[in-house]
């Protein structure tokens, strides 16, 4: 259970880090509301000092929960970062590849052409004809 003395430590540290509480009005909510990128907290009232003024009592409920260890792991779960663009990730650009073209065959002529000999026979048909 987290003190008083600690809620009110990192409360200040919040607020702070927020900066100034400007709420704004949402006209699909038809109230003012004020949300921080930093904390997944937002609260919203008829005006915007009522807005201003619930801010840091949800903030504050929100360090309690933290401190408390009641929030679930994908409240301010972290990513790595990966993914969209980085560069050299990706296809490698001007490779020239063989054109290849997919045929279907017997599975008994298939199984004869996998054996190494018979596939110089093979070639050696084609060079002729070639």
């Amino acid at each position: 259970m987290a003190s008083t003395k600690e809620i009110e430590k990192e409360l200040a540290v919040a607020l702070k880090e927020v900066g100034k509480i400007q709420p704004w009005f949402d006209a699909e909510l038809n109230e003012w509301v004020f949300s921080n990128s930093l904390y997944p907290v937002e609260c919203g009232g008829d005006t915007a000092d009522e807005a201003a003024k619930k801010y840091p009592l949800y903030l504050r409920e929100f360090i309690t929960q933290r401190l408390n260890n009641n929030l679930d792991p994908f409240v301010e779960k972290k990513t790595k970062g990966h993914g969209g663009y980085r560069p050299g990730a990706g296809r490698p650009k001007n490779v020239k590849k063989e054109i290849k073209s997919r045929i279907y065959l017997p599975l008994s002529i298939a199984n004869w052409l996998k054996n190494p000999k018979n596939l110089i026979l093979v070639e050696n048909l084609r060079q002729k004809h070639c």
